[in-house]
């Protein structure tokens, strides 16, 4: 964990991702084997102790790039 802000109701985390990609993805059905490292904010929403919601972004295209996606061609 990078970073963790919380306030009322919600908590903030800022994450670095690392990791090898060893399963199928639907756009990348076949691994890859190939490292890679992304960030992502996730935003909690607690309620009574418990967490009620998940919001989350990441730099998908950034991940991509990192396992050599194909881009897809315009018609």
């Amino acid at each position: 964990m990078d970073e963790l802000v919380g306030e009322g109701d919600r908590v903030v985390a800022r994450v670095t991702q690392r990791g090898v990609h060893r399963g199928a993805h639907a756009r990348m059905p076949e691994p890859t084997g190939r490292s890679f490292e992304n960030e992502a904010i996730w935003i909690f929403t607690v309620t009574e102790g418990k967490i009620t919601e998940i919001r989350a972004v990441s730099d998908r295209l950034g991940l991509f790039l990192q396992l050599g996606w194909t881009w897809p061609q315009a018609a």
